[in-house]
Parts: structure tokens; sequence; C-alpha cells
């Protein structure tokens, strides 16, 4: 099964936001993106 295909500036805006000290829990809520997926990013 094939996963969402995010844009890399997406990407980059959400890790930037766990890395200004947002938790991956919050930003999983906000964004609709999966933590597990969040963890392969960051």
């Amino acid at each position: 099964m094939m996963g969402k295909n995010y844009s890399d500036d997406f990407k980059k805006t959400v890790v930037d936001l766990y890395h200004s000290g947002t938790s991956v829990k919050d930003l999983s809520s906000e964004y609709g993106v999966t933590e597990v997926t969040i963890y392969k990013w960051i």
C-alpha cells in the first residue's frame, strides 16, 4: 500500500516546527501526518 506523497516544502515546514519545539504528537494532529512518518523525516 502506497502512502501519501508530501511535498519537500511541507516536510521542511513540519521538521522546522519540530525543531522549534512543537511535539510530534501536536504536529501529527495539526497536519494529519502520522507520528511514524514525522519521525522518518526528522
